[in-house]
Formats: C-alpha cells, structure tokens, sequence
C-alpha cells in the first residue's frame, strides 16, 4: 500500500530537491514571492569560500548549511552571516586521472552526491571516495554519520561500502570503478545510494546500497544479473532516489543490456534503460518489483540518449491524479520525451498496442534532460523541466476527456538556460496563484579546463506562463557553476554551491556594498537598441572603480569613475541592449568596488528581449549524425522548436514536410503563436537504405499566416549496419563433480555487428545441466553487448553426462544455430585439492605464498577469499587446516566458509569485521580477533550463519580458547548428523545443530581494516 507524501512547507532543506519525492517544491517560502524578489534590496547576502568544487546542493537546517566538496571537506556554515562554524576532513580525495579518459571531474573526486540529514538523530549521512588504498586504484567509499552541531562522525561510523549484491553475488562491489552520484535517500532508518560509472569507463555496474542507521547493516542490489553483470549504471545527473513511501524506491538507469519485451512484473535481471521501483521492507535482500523500460531502449542505449540522464519524480496527490491512476510519476531522459508513468504498473516494456509503451502519456520531444523536473501544485498542476541547450519549459497537468491524466507544454523562458543547467526548484506561499517562483542555475558559456560551467547565472522565473512565455523575474551572476547544479532554499534565503569553491547566499536585505533592482530592458527589434537605467545604492562607504558588461549588452554613457559613494547614495547607470537576433538574452553587470581597502565585484542581472517578425527555428540546424552516421535500420527523433519572435500574434498556416528518410508525423496546423510562444515538432530519421557520399539532406518549413517563415535544413548520414552473434566457447568440460555437488561454468554470447540483434531461440539445457538465469527469448543485444549465461553441473548419478545449450538470432549466422556443448562426469565422494591455481579462485588480496594461501598482508583495508570452483556435498564433509595469524596490529580475523553455489568461486564479502564473509550466502567458521559491535570477545572462535556490514549473526561461539594470534592453531571442522563440529588444537570447542548447504563452496575469508595482521592458511586437507 502506497502511503502518498503530501508536499507541505519547510523552513529546512534536509535532502535533495526538498523531499523523498523529489519535487524540489517548497510551499513555505513567503519571503520569496515575486514582489519580494524584484525589490531593490533582494540580492547577495554573503559569499563564504570553501577549499573545493561544490557539486552537492547544500542542505539548510535551522542556521546551519552544510557544504560538501569535491576534496572531502565538509563545512557548517551559519545561513544568516556566512561564519564558518565547523570543518571537517574526511580523507584524501580521489584523482581524477586514476581512470584513463575520463574528464568529468577535475582535479578530485570527493563527495559528488547531496548529503540527507536524519531529524531523529541530528546526524547528516554523506558519501566519500577516498584515496587510502595501495595505490589510486585502490581506493574505497565511506558511507559517514556526522554531528550537524560539530561535523564530528558519530561512533562506529564511517561504514565501508562492500560486499557484493544479493541478485549478482559474483559482482562485488569496485570501489574503483563506481561513482556516487545520485543525492542519498533516507528511508525507514536505512540510507539508500545509487552507484553508476565514472564516463562509462572500466567494468562497472549499477548498484542501490542499503546501510541502515542504528545497525549499520549493508545491503546491495545490481541493475544487471550475473548473466550480464555490467553497465546499467544509476546517475541521475545527481538527481535522488525516490520513494512514495515505505519499502518502495525508484530510480532510472544507463546504458547497457535493457531488459527483453515483457510485464513489468516480475521484473528481469537486465534493468538497463529503465525506471525501475525497488522493494527495501524490512532485512531481507533488495528486489525489484516493476519497471519501465521505452519500447526502442535498445536504439536508445545505441545511440547514447539513455533514459538514466534524468530522474524520476513522483507527482504529488493531490492534484497530480486522476481515479484510475492516483500515483503519478514523471521522467525524462537524454531524448526529451516526457513520459507520465504509474507508479503501481510502470508499464514494462513494449506492452502496450502493437508493441508501443504501456505508460500514460509521452509528450514531446523537446530538447535533452540532465536532471529532473519541478513541481508546483497551484493552478492545477504544473511541472519544470530544465532542457540540455535549451529552454526552462511549463507543462501544466489536466485529464482528459476519457479522464486519463496528461502533460501539455504551456510555455517556455525566451533565452537560453545553457549547457548542462541544474535541476530547477519551486517556491511559493502554498498554491496560491501569483505567489510562485523556479528556481534555475544556468551556465553561461562553455565548459572549462576542470568541466565547470562558466559565467553562471541564479535565475528565477515566473512560474505561470504568460501568453506561452515564463518571465524572467530576477537574475544575478554567481561565477563558475558545476554541471547539474541544485540551489537550496530556506527562510526567505537561496544558497548556491559553485565550481569556484563558494557558498553565495541571496535574499533580503542583501548584504552586498551595493544594491539594485534586477533590469529588464523589454523587448527592442533585432538591429536596433533600447535603453534602461540600473540605479544601485550603496549600503556603505564604497568606491566603485569600473563597471562594466558583456554584449548584446552596452555602456552608452558610462559613469565617471572612480567615485566614492556614502551610505545610502546612489549611482545611476545608462544600459544599452543591442540584440543580433531574436530571443531573450540573459547578462550581468559587474562593478568593481573597494569596501574599507578590500577590493571585490558585485553583480547585477540585466535582460533583454530581441525581436523580429516572422519565427525562428532551434536548433537552426538539425543534424542527426553529431556522434557518428546511424545505421540502416535505426532511427532518432529530435525536437524543432518554432517560437514566434515578433511582438504580435501570427497562426502558422502552412508546413513543407521533408520526405523519406525524415518524417515529421502530422504537421502543426493553425496553430496561433502568440509572441515569444513557441510549438515543438518532432522530426525523426529513420533511414532504409545508405546515405549517398554526401549524406541525406531535406527541409522543414513553417510559414505563418502573415506570409512569414523559417526553414530548418535536414542533414542525416546512414550505412549498412550488420548483426554478428558471436558464442563461445562451443565446448564446456566440466570435468569430474561428485554426485550431490555442483559446478558452474560460463560462456559468452556477444553482439560484435553494429545493429541490436534479437534472441529468437534460446534453448536452455535439462538435468544435469541447468541454467538457473535462462535467457530470454526475444532479448535483444545491442552492438558490442554481451551477455555471460552461466550453467550449473549438478550431477545426481555417477558416470558421464552430456548437454547442449541451443541459441540462434536474427543476425543470420553462417553457421546457423549456435550450439554449446557441455560434458561433465559425475562421481562418488573424495577429496578437495589444496589451494592451487587450475582448481581454486583467489580474489580481493587472497594469494599463494609457496605452499601458503595467504588471505591477507599485514597492511589496513585488505579483504581476501580463496574458494575451491567445485561446490562438493557436505553430509560427510572434514576439513582439517593450520591457521597462523600474527605480523601486525590485531584485526580482524579469518573463517573458513562454506557457501551456496549460486555465490560462485570469485565473490567477496564485506570485510574489516565481516573478515570478507558478511553478505555471503551460507555459514562460516570464524577464528575472530577484534572486538566490533556483535562480537563477544577479541578473541574467539564462533560458528556465524550470516552478516551484513561488520556485524556477524552467531550460531554459537567460544571465547576460552588459546591466543589467535600466538603460534599457530590446527582446526578441525566435521559435519555429522545434523551437527557442525569444530576443534581448536585437537580440542572440541564447539558443537552446534545447524543446517549446512549442500552442496556448497568451500574455502577461506580473512579482512583487515585500521589494524592490521597477516592470515595464512597451511596444511589444507578437506574430504567429503
């Protein structure tokens, strides 16, 4: 049952986007109405530097704002007069050049994602990647509990994010490979965070964790199962998990293998390309429940317009609701459609007619999304979406006339909002009509040498369209943003974190030396120039010795200067705007001022709006081979928008559509423009045949009813794409497994043509042979995607055994069917082999040191297992070994394991207390010598059934036994009649009636964290 979240008014911003549901609304804001924003006196209150890039938004609760960087720091600052309260380091930050060909952050790494603040404990959670590894590639990821009152970590934190995934167990986590995005959600006492890629780079997954707040237990959940096990990363563009109410989060994803036409639930285990909702109630393991995934993912992770460039948000009821369908959710990605979904039946993939999507409505395309929209409930509904190189866009919600809920584009701010602007926010005194603004970051021009976004502006917009157009209400310069960045509000205050390392408060009064109304020079035709005054006051002794701006904007008559001005007198400024073209333009004028011998600049928004009859097209241009030529067989749709730029009404009368390869769908027909409203068309190309040398070329033309018009050329380029299904190997031996054990091997099916192709035979094989993770027929392959089907060997009668797994495609293999072969004996009873590298699998810091298995050197934060590949019965199982555990400082302890198979031979589980066993299905024998919060003792021996983070569930333990990390120790482990037995020192120390999995994995874990000792493991003799 979904318990819908209410957007009420706060005076704090504790999480992202101010609530679980994302909607980035805050109904409590009187002190920023449009009246009061437009006053003479609203502006910077105060600019507080900090030692890094801000890409987290801050988060405000009662005075105190907290500022995370990308250098690990962590900042109390007070709200009202900008002191630094608190500062807190949190570790060495990542390099950036650690991982090849990846530019997105520049120099570090450190804390990326927007921290969440827990009211019931006063403790704000935030993530770090720090570099205290080896070496760079080593680092790990922090999951930190601070005190807001002093940034102090609470006791038994920082948690170390590892361990593996309970739906992908071979995948452990990479803290190397994994970048923390996505702002944290707090949920029933658990903090959730969404794991994706640096630039898609290395051999990644996506991943959701779980560590919940009093027990610090970890949870795990992968986008992708061991039949893919990579990509599918959750970023958001920074955008936070939701969730609607307890046990339910959603989120959207990357590129990678999306998941095969069918329901949304059950859900798959390939999750790419998808909003997915993810079960969390109570311990048990993460599971996702529904998704949607676009009828044409496989296209779209093709040609890099991924779904997982946005995030979802669920709209609040009321008035986002409708009888049929009270839970909403909006989402839009890379490609601009807007998709209105149900949160209860997401709607799958290509379930609807004809193979179309099963969702409530798609509008658009209109521009690209990095980021989510905004919410405001007045009015009836309406949603804010900031567009990737394009416009601040309106859609209002309303039902239709079968009662079916939609979104209809209503209007759009006449200028440009940039390259990567952040997502907006709202605020508003409740839904009352002329009382609401949005919020939005908006670059100014290109990327810098670190990726900042430079000359940003904080801009705030009307949130009621007037006439199709939202006004431009009050603008001013905030320096170099981050991309995607989010402003905070609270109090009557907005806080901007930026790529320079600040924190600027805005509000009233301000506390800047001089003090202006935002100016807005109206509307002035294209050729010639309109004029204002910016009339600002100084709030203290101030010289101001420049002033100056950038064009369409000019200084016809600038002031003379330098001149000193008293407090409260004013200097007026005569401001010129000289538009080139049609739309609005966005500047800033600087002042260069010396208050009491400190030099500094202080900023004033200006606006302009060029006009000229007729209508403008953007892009100008619509090129639909940016990255590369697409492939016959392919399409993409891209969005034209038509604004008209005049100062009256014109109806657009007629439209030239292009021909094939371009299509346009149904042509806009007496459509009346108002001026500076605008419609969008979807243009798409979806060539059948290759493009002649210079490419496929056409035109769009709109001509209005006062003979006026606009003509966007066409330009596409298409080749002769090809499917090639590639298996291997065609032969698997699984050698001899004893009856009652098991053995898993895998292969590799691969798409290396440049079309998606399609499964449309997969045979799985029959007992012996299994594939508990079948593949799908009708699953589809994008170029160069793999997926990994592993089999399982389980014999149940002694002697050979044979079996094929059948799997063809649409790529038309010369060969035909693709068939693998498996062959595998079964035999009685026997003995493991000693660790050795053709039958054992070493990971993490596991190692052979001569004739030692050496789990881990005496060095912090190491985590080792050594399993056998077979899994072998345990009814009759002994296992005999020496342990030496000594060379360092005392932690953690080792265990030997015996797990389910479905773990495979290379997992690795949480380590420091949870000795590289905690999150591992199956029991363990464990020789323990750091007391952490489960543990009896700092020396013991214990029989555990389970763990999560660094706590252990324990069967039984011992703790009278001999010193662990004294001499060495000979353990006996047996397995008779219900019973697990251990000996310490040919000395029986435990006892204890346990159900053990058979057959299962046998081995060794061992972990190090802040202390440190070498875990040797000798003499390994194990029978069955």
């Amino acid at each position: 049952m979904v318990t819908v979240q209410p957007v009420l008014g706060t005076t704090d911003d504790t999480t992202v986007s101010m609530n679980n549901l994302r909607t980035g609304w805050d109904a409590d804001q009187p002190g920023l109405t449009p009246e009061k924003v437009s006053a003479a006196d609203f502006g910077r209150l105060f600019t507080t530097s900090v030692d890094g890039q801000v890409y987290a938004q801050p988060l405000v609760v009662g005075t105190t704002v907290v500022v995370a960087t990308e250098t690990n720091s962590v900042y109390g600052i007070h709200g009202v007069t900008g002191a630094i309260q608190w500062h807190r380091a949190l570790g060495r930050p990542f390099p950036f050049d650690a991982v090849p060909d990846c530019k997105d952050l520049k120099p570090t790494v450190g804390i990326t994602s927007t921290p969440v603040y827990d009211p019931s404990t006063g403790l704000v959670h935030l993530t770090t990647k720090v570099n205290d590894g080896p070496d760079p590639t080593h680092p790990h990821w922090y999951l930190h509990a601070l005190d807001l009152a002093t940034g102090a970590d609470h006791p038994g934190w920082p948690v170390t994010i590892q361990g593996a995934p309970a739906n992908n167990p071979a995948n452990s986590f990479d803290p190397y490979a994994a970048h923390q995005r996505p702002g944290l959600l707090l949920l029933d006492g658990e903090v959730f965070a969404g794991f994706g890629s640096h630039c898609d780079q290395g051999t990644y997954v996506g991943y959701v964790v779980g560590v919940h707040t009093t027990t610090r237990a970890i949870r795990m959940w992968a986008t992708e199962d061991s039949t893919s096990g990579a990509e599918a990363g959750v970023w958001m563009s920074g955008g936070g998990l939701v969730s609607d109410g307890p046990g339910r989060i959603f989120f959207s994803t990357g590129n990678g293998i999306s998941p095969a036409p069918g329901p949304g639930h059950p859900a798959p285990g390939h999750l790419a390309e998808s909003v997915v909702r993810l079960a969390t109630a109570g311990t048990g393991p993460l599971t996702a429940q529904d998704f949607f995934s676009p009828s044409d993912a496989d296209n779209l992770d093709a040609i890099d317009q991924d779904l997982g460039s946005g995030g979802p948000v669920a709209l609040p009821s009321p008035p986002f609701t409708s009888a049929d369908h009270p839970h909403l959710m909006v989402h839009i990605g890379k490609d601009g459609r807007v998709f209105l979904l149900d949160r209860d039946d997401l709607g799958g993939r290509a379930q609807g007619p004809g193979g179309t999507d099963h969702v409530l409505g798609v509008t658009g395309p209109f521009k690209g999304v990095w980021g989510h929209p905004a919410v405001w409930g007045g009015g009836g509904g309406h949603v804010y979406v900031a567009e990737n190189d394009g416009q601040l866009r309106a859609y209002a919600f309303g039902l239709s006339d079968l009662d079916q809920p939609e979104l209809t584009s209503v209007g759009a701010s006449s200028a440009g909002i940039g390259h990567y602007p952040g997502s907006p926010v709202v605020t508003s005194t409740g839904t009352v009509p002329g009382s609401a603004l949005v919020w939005v970051i908006c670059p100014g021009g290109p990327l810098d040498d670190n990726s900042l976004c430079t000359n940003a502006t904080l801009r705030a917009y009307d949130a009621e369209p007037a006439g199709g157009v939202l006004r431009l209400r009050w603008s001013a310069p905030i320096g170099n943003s981050t991309k995607f960045s989010v402003p905070a509000v609270s109090g009557g205050r907005v806080y901007v974190g930026t790529g320079d390392g600040k924190l600027i408060a805005f509000g009233r009064p301000s506390g800047s030396p001089l003090t202006g109304g935002f100016v807005d020079l109206g509307s002035v035709g294209v050729g010639s120039s309109g004029q204002a005054t910016a009339t600002v006051t100084a709030s203290d002794t101030v010289t101001v010795t420049a002033v100056t701006t950038d064009p369409p904007f000019s200084l016809p008559t600038p002031p003379q200067l330098p001149t000193t001005l008293p407090p409260a007198e004013q200097l007026a400024v005569p401001v010129s705007f000289t538009p080139t073209g049609p739309g609005g333009a966005v500047g800033s004028l600087g002042f260069s001022v010396t208050v009491g011998g400190t030099a500094e600049t202080v900023g004033l928004g200006v606006f302009g709006n060029g006009t000229k009859p007729g209508f403008s097209a953007s892009p100008s241009v619509v090129k639909f081979d940016l990255a590369d030529a697409l492939n016959v067989g392919d399409r993409m749709t891209l969005g034209v928008l038509i604004t008209n730029t005049g100062t009256t009404a014109d109806t657009i009368s007629t439209t030239r559509v292009p021909a094939a390869p371009f299509h346009t769908g149904d042509p806009p027909q007496a459509i009346l423009l108002q001026p500076g409203a605008s419609v969008a068309i979807a243009v798409t190309y979806a060539p059948t045949a290759p493009s002649p040398p210079a490419g496929d070329a056409d035109r769009l033309t709109i001509t209005g009813a006062s003979g006026l018009s606009v003509t966007v050329p066409l330009h596409g380029r298409a080749v002769v794409g090809d499917r090639k299904i590639s298996v291997t190997p065609l032969i698997l031996d699984f050698g001899q497994v004893p009856v009652g054990g098991s053995r898993t091997l895998g292969f590799h099916v691969k798409n290396s043509g440049t079309l998606t192709l399609t499964l449309t035979l997969a045979k799985a094989p029959t007992p012996p042979f299994d594939d508990p993770h079948p593949l799908a027929e009708g699953q589809q392959l994008g170029p160069q995607s793999d997926l990994h089907p592993a089999v399982v060997f389980a014999p149940t009668a002694t002697g050979p055994a044979k079996g094929q797994y059948t799997i063809d495609s649409d790529s038309k293999h010369p060969k035909g069917k693709q068939i693998v072969n498996f062959t595998g004996t079964g035999v009685q009873g026997g003995a493991v082999p000693g660790p050795a590298k053709d039958s054992w699998s070493f990971n993490g810091s596991a190692a052979l040191s001569g004739a030692d298995l050496m789990l881990t050197r005496a060095a912090p934060n190491e985590t080792g297992s050594a399993l056998h590949t077979v899994a072998v019965p345990t009814g009759k199982l002994r296992a005999e070994f020496t342990v030496e555990i000594s060379g360092g400082t005392g932690a953690d302890g080792l265990a030997f394991v015996l797990l389910d198979p479905t773990a495979t031979p290379q997992v690795l589980g949480v380590g420091g207390g949870g000795l590289g066993y905690s999150g591992l299905p199956g029991i363990a024998v464990t020789l323990d010598t750091h007391k952490n919060t489960n543990d009896p003792s700092a020396n013991f021996l214990a029989i555990a059934t389970g763990g999560s983070g660094d706590a252990l569930t324990y069967a039984s333990t011992a703790t009278g036994i001999p010193d662990l990390r004294t001499g060495t120790h000979d353990v006996q482990v047996t397995v008779a009649h219900g019973h697990l037995q251990v000996d310490l020192d040919h000395k029986r120390v435990l006892d204890t009636p346990l159900t053990v999995p058979t057959p299962a994995l046998v081995g060794f874990t061992a972990a190090t964290a802040a202390l440190t000792d070498v875990h040797l493991v000798r003499n390994v003799a194990i029978t069955y």
